[in-house]
């Protein structure tokens, strides 16, 4: 196998790729978000077996703001169980007030 082998095998290559270049840039356009975004992150992580610190705080953060969501829908349940139990009326909204547009 001659330098003058490999020299024409390499030219060929190339102008394969040039040939097919649209898809050539956007297949490595692609990988290259793929492999470095939030996806490409998370993957790694998982194949490391390591949860990602993200990922961690967003569920901690998520998990607070439902149990918040939930107290605050026990206490207006609450609240209504027992204005209907207790046999009061329920408080009638403030008047509105218009404003010329």
């Amino acid at each position: 196998m001659d330098s003058a082998f490999w020299l024409r095998q390499f030219s060929q290559f190339i102008f394969t790729l040039a040939s097919h270049g649209d898809v050539v840039l956007l297949g490595t356009l692609a990988i290259t978000v793929f492999g470095l975004g939030p996806i490409g992150r998370a993957l790694a992580a998982r194949i490391r077996g390591t949860p990602s610190d993200d990922s961690l705080a967003a569920l901690r953060s998520g998990m607070s703001e439902l149990q918040e969501r939930l107290d605050f829908s026990e206490r207006v349940l609450g609240e209504l169980r027992q204005r209907l139990i207790g046999g009061e009326a329920p408080p009638k909204p403030p008047a509105r007030v218009v404003t010329p547009v």
